[in-house]
């Protein structure tokens, strides 16, 4: 049994932890995002190096934002000492990208949002990618590196910059990024997301 499937057979555990409040609710909450968007992906696409181009278009979007959050599960939940301290980090970070949206003189209809707090735009910035990598403490070796191979690769897609015309004027010839295989990196997860269920079930948090 692949460890999605297994992940699959945790679903009614995933959602009772979803509707707990705090970090163990972002983690049940973001489980359950992965498994849904996953799922959809490996139902539907090629999540391997067989892949269209235009089905990479989809499927490294939404594989990157998957990614993000997994790299803050990572570091959220790699020391149980520091848990809540950077699960807060994660709810600054969101502040401070809310409180720069409200903030954006163009943006119409902002009676329409949730008002910022008054402190919001003087927290401190969250840690990128590479610092909250470089302070695990636990050693997740190749999986690891290819897992933030990925992330960085499908930031291309994401932001549509990686079309062959623009690969073409930038190499002086035909080049493409290449099709990752999504459907592998989508086990690493699902396994991590199996570890960190497990640990909850020793500290008898869940």
């Amino acid at each position: 049994m692949s460890y999605f499937q297994q992940l699959k057979e945790e679903l009614s555990t995933i959602k009772a932890i979803s509707k707990k409040p705090g970090v163990l609710g972002f983690f049940g909450q973001e489980a359950l995002r992965f498994y849904s968007m996953a799922g959809t992906i490996l139902e539907n696409f090629r999540a391997d190096k067989s892949a269209t181009v235009d089905e990479r278009y989809i499927t490294h979007i939404l594989a990157r934002s998957l990614m993000e959050n997994y790299f803050w599960l990572l570091y959220i939940f790699d020391d149980p000492s520091q848990k809540e301290t950077r699960y807060q980090e994660l709810v600054n970070s969101f502040k401070l990208a809310y409180n720069k949206l409200l903030n954006e003189s163009l943006l119409p209809h902002k009676y329409k949002l949730e008002p910022s707090g008054p402190a919001w735009g003087s927290l401190p910035r969250a840690k990128d990618i590479n610092s909250m990598l470089a302070q695990l403490r636990n050693d997740y070796g190749d999986r690891l590196s290819y897992l933030y191979f990925i992330y960085r690769v499908a930031s291309f897609d994401t932001h549509g910059k990686n079309l062959n015309n623009i690969l073409q004027t930038a190499f002086g010839k035909t080049a493409n990024f290449p099709i990752l295989d999504i459907g592998y990196a989508f086990e690493l997860v699902s396994n991590q997301y199996l570890v960190i269920i497990n640990e909850l079930r020793q500290a008898n948090e869940i």
